[in-house]
């Protein structure tokens, strides 16, 4: 380790700059006047004394009884080994009263309030490496180049990526939009999880956001920002990349307006799909199979359902998430083929 490095860790442990350089000076020298140590240190000489007394209080040097008076360093490893028990003592009561007032949150359905970039960040990368289905990124495009080496591999998963500014954008995901206005940060991991910062939390240069982060598990809240993505700020961009889509069975969609548009690219009419889901009225359990015989999209693509006739010759209108006029809310569909 050089010096440099050393310098770093001893202010590290509470230290500065100028109580630095009398220590390290006082060790290689051994014990010295204050006018020689603020000499052979750079301590200015108006300050020297203030810096002993501090030193002497963190227990780093002691001072002879003779005439004239010298500074003494302490051994470093009695000096180190007193401060490490200070330390210990501290933390363990300080982490005796923090426990006493910790109330533990059950993440299940909950909003969880994050104001560290770093904690931000990691619960990102989290979700981009647990979506199965769908992941869909609303952010600054320099922000996005983060997670690019992630995104990549998200080669079977549908990536959606609406970036905020100006410039070149990763092509990290099968459709890429931007637009130069800025708007929240949103994340939406299939329907799991959501992540939503107002678009000043990243302006800070420091680590702690400008304000707050949620990461949001309600699923009343997930599926409300869900429909700000796509039927607020999902219009207003410019596709700048889109890859070709290809259909390879069974293909599984956690969002009927894929599968829609799907039918329409594909005339995907009289294909065999797998419904799992619930009843409308009921609630129950749904899972039926058939064959798709018609489809339904709204301006601006607000509803969107198709149509299934079943095995039994029953038909039914299958919605998408949170579907109220529909017979089945759809939760996973598996287009089999022919």
């Amino acid at each position: 380790m050089d010096e440099k490095e050393l310098r770093a860790l001893m202010k590290d442990l509470g230290l500065n700059e100028y109580e630095v350089r009398a220590y390290l000076t006082l060790i290689k020298r051994g014990a010295l006047t204050a006018g020689e140590l603020a000499a052979l240190s750079k301590v200015p000489q108006p300050r020297v004394y203030d810096v002993i007394r501090t030193l002497m209080s963190k227990g780093f040097v002691t001072t002879s009884g003779g005439r004239p008076k010298k500074v003494i360093p302490v051994e470093p490893a009695r000096v180190l080994d007193a401060m490490k028990a200070r330390y210990e003592k501290r933390i363990a009561l300080v982490r005796d009263e923090l426990e006493k007032l910790y109330t533990p949150v059950e993440e299940t359905g909950t909003v969880l309030v994050v104001k560290s970039k770093i904690t931000l960040e990691d619960y990102i990368r989290k979700a981009i490496r647990n979506a199965q289905l769908n992941i869909s990124i609303a952010a600054p495009a320099g922000f996005i180049k983060k997670f690019e080496d992630e995104l990549m591999e998200k080669q079977k998963t549908e990536v959606h990526i609406f970036a905020y500014g100006k410039g070149e954008i990763p092509k990290v995901g099968r459709i890429v939009k931007i637009r130069e206005v800025g708007d929240p940060l949103i994340v939406i991991q299939d329907r799991e999880l959501g992540i939503y910062a107002p678009y000043d939390a990243l302006t800070t240069s420091g680590s702690s956001l400008y304000g707050y982060a949620l990461i949001i598990k309600d699923p009343n809240l997930l599926f409300m920002l869900d429909r700000y993505f796509y039927h607020v700020l999902w219009p207003t961009g410019k596709t700048v990349h889109q890859e070709e889509r290809k259909l390879e069975f069974p293909k599984e969609y956690l969002r009927i307006r894929e599968l829609v548009e799907d039918i329409k690219s594909f005339n995907l009419v009289g294909y065999k799909v797998e419904i799992f889901g619930k009843f409308v009225k009921t609630r129950r359990e749904a899972h039926i199979t058939g064959r798709i015989a018609g489809f339904f999209e709204s301006e601006g693509k607000v509803i969107s359902n198709i149509t299934v006739e079943a095995q039994n010759g029953e038909r039914y209108v299958v919605g998408g998430w949170n579907s109220s006029l529909e017979d089945i809310e759809a939760e996973r569909i598996i287009l089999k083929g022919r």
